[in-house]
């Protein structure tokens, strides 16, 4: 049987013409490879999205933990230096109603103290804000028997004392405090009495909701705060397990991880949050960022479905060249034969031209002529073969150098962004990378500039999508004229550009950044035919240092303090440290 199936493929294979044939073979060869460029896309789109989605998971519970940490840490600090404050001392031992006066108008700076209080060191309160618990004991409050040796912070707890007190919540749940606490001492160092302020744990959900909903690409997020257990403190139900002893055993050895939950479907990043200074114990609290697998897939499933009906459509009409190009390849063997055929047959037929459609045919050719020759038939002149050689030479010559432009033009426009002109990304990474090299091996300061217009969507709402392209045009204009010529300039994408400064100073990166963002505050876009719009941009700024991988750890620090700089109000220039902390704001009057 195989060999009866072997000798019908043969004959059919024989039958077919050479176009058909080609035609054929180029048909499948398009057909797998489409196919396998869609399965590579596919993978390294998956693998690349993943990446992408887990790194902002584990950014969005850095930017929480970052907050929640310094919230604390102020208000533990706060706490601690009012109640060493050797000024004050005097009036924790007069009147409660002078000792109630101070702690109102601590109260009043922040908004997130629900209750302040001064208690005796037998636990007794002897002034609070609004009087409340005034004369009650608070002697076996953790908050008061903690407090009596030193400042402290105690973990969330669901509010005892004070719950009758208080007006309940809009939501319905439990008034939740984190208390803090420090010794009240006299002129010779005893103990008198605690300092402690109960602050409403709303304000990590205010803090929390406010960071989920700046986080705009990172759309369908969650943010959950847990205690050193795992249990939830903020995001889902208080006090539910969300992490096993051993999740929380290794985030806390490694300081974050990244998990897959396969029962939700979601991406989940966890931080394990550290205090900011020696001075502050922090609680050992864990921040959990997730994100559905569906919503971070759907760029690289939307992308490699695009890739493959391009590869479908393109393997089509490579389809129909091949049928064309079959029939055209085929077509001097064609002409060759009849031209041989017709030799002795019709008047004056002696000699075959030559045929220059590939070298094979040209080959024939020479070798049919040749064979007419020996036999007598024709002898072809020296001189002709000689003018054309030297035609197929200027030919390929020819042919050659419009390659070579070609291949010119194809580097610029993928090394450009169509819409300003600046640097692509993948062109900006290759200037990158070689600025990194050249800093590590001349100590030669490299710094990033990370700009971002505000409210940039206000833009394309109110005046339409041309008219925030003329805006994108005029920000990429003004960053590249303040810019040095040394320096590169690309747009990332949307409205975001990215300015890589080689040999600068140690302020260079902060004085470019408030001057681009100085000349783009005190311009108008606009012309003849449109009303001027005023537009601000965002900067963050970052140095390399010896600890940065490549360029891309030095842009994501400089886009940590681009975000600090939205959170502190936009059109302002803010500096990032070597650890991500904010070193420096450049402040818009200077």
């Amino acid at each position: 049987m195989p060999n009866l199936v072997e000798l019908t493929f043969r004959r059919t294979w024989d039958r077919l013409s050479l176009g058909e044939q080609v035609a054929i073979v180029a048909t499948l060869l398009c057909l797998v490879l489409v196919g396998a460029m869609t399965l590579v896309t596919a993978q390294v789109g998956s693998e690349q999205a993943r990446l992408r989605a887990e790194a902002g998971m584990v950014s969005l519970a850095h930017g929480m933990s970052d907050r929640l940490e310094a919230r604390m840490g102020e208000r533990y600090r706060e706490i601690a230096n009012i109640a060493a404050m050797s000024p004050l001392a005097p009036i924790w031992e007069s009147t409660p109603g002078d000792i109630r006066g101070l702690l109102e108008q601590l109260a009043e700076s922040d908004s997130d103290y629900t209750w302040i209080g001064f208690a005796g060191a037998d636990g007794t309160v002897i002034a609070a804000t609004g009087g409340m618990l005034e004369g009650a004991s608070v002697a076996e409050r953790p908050w008061f028997v903690a407090g009596l040796s030193g400042p402290t912070v105690q973990d969330v707890h669901e509010a005892k004392l004070l719950a009758g007190l208080l007006e309940p919540l809009a939501s319905g749940e439990p008034i939740r405090f984190v208390d803090v606490a420090a010794p009240v001492r006299d002129a010779t160092g005893q103990v008198i009495g605690v300092l402690g302020a109960h602050m409403s744990w709303e304000w990590a959900a205010r803090m929390r909701n406010n960071l989920v909903g700046f986080s705009g690409s990172q759309q369908g997020s969650d943010v959950w705060v847990l205690d050193r257990d795992g249990k939830a403190l903020l995001g889902t139900d208080y006090g539910t397990q969300v992490l096993t002893p051993e999740q929380v055993a290794s985030v806390q050895g490694a300081g974050q991880a990244t998990v897959t939950d396969t029962a939700q479907g979601d991406l989940v990043g966890i931080v394990s949050s550290h205090a900011e200074a020696n001075d502050y114990p922090g609680l050992g609290w864990m921040v959990l960022a997730r994100r559905p697998i569906a919503l971070a897939m759907a760029p690289a499933n939307q992308l490699t479905m695009t890739i493959a009906l391009i590869g479908l459509g393109c393997a089509s009409l490579g389809v129909l060249g091949a049928i064309a190009m079959g029939r055209r390849l085929t077509r001097p063997f064609t002409d060759l034969a009849d031209s041989i055929d017709s030799i002795g047959r019709e008047p004056g037929a002696s000699m075959v031209v030559r045929r220059h459609s590939s070298r094979d045919v040209y080959q024939l050719s020479l070798a049919v002529r040749s064979l007419l020759r020996r036999l007598g038939v024709a002898e072809t002149a020296q001189e002709a073969a000689g003018r054309e050689a030297e035609l197929a030479r200027q030919q390929l010559a020819e042919k050659t150098q419009r390659m070579g432009e070609d291949l010119n033009a194809l580097q610029v426009l993928a090394d450009t962004d169509p819409l300003t002109g600046l640097l692509n990304r993948r062109a900006f990474k290759v200037f990158g990378t070689d600025a990194i090299n050249y800093f590590r091996r001349h100590r030669r300061d490299v710094g990033v500039l990370v700009i971002d217009i505000d409210y940039f969507k206000r833009v394309n709402d109110t005046f339409g999508h041309a008219r925030g392209d003329d805006v994108i045009r005029a920000v990429g204009r003004a960053i590249e004229a303040e810019a040095r010529t040394i320096d590169k300039v690309a747009r990332f994408g949307g409205e975001e550009f990215v300015v890589l400064m080689r040999e600068t100073e140690l302020d260079g990166p902060a004085i470019l950044g408030e001057r681009i963002r100085s000349v783009i505050a005190g311009s108008l876009i606009g012309d003849d035919d449109h009303d001027p719009i005023h537009v601000t941009v965002s900067v963050g700024a970052a140095l390399a240092i010896d600890d940065d991988r490549d360029i891309d750890d030095v842009i994501e620090r400089a886009d940590e303090a681009l975000y600090e700089a939205k959170s502190r109000g936009r059109d302002c220039v803010v500096v990032a440290g070597a650890e991500g902390e904010v070193t420096e704001v450049v402040d818009q009057a200077a």
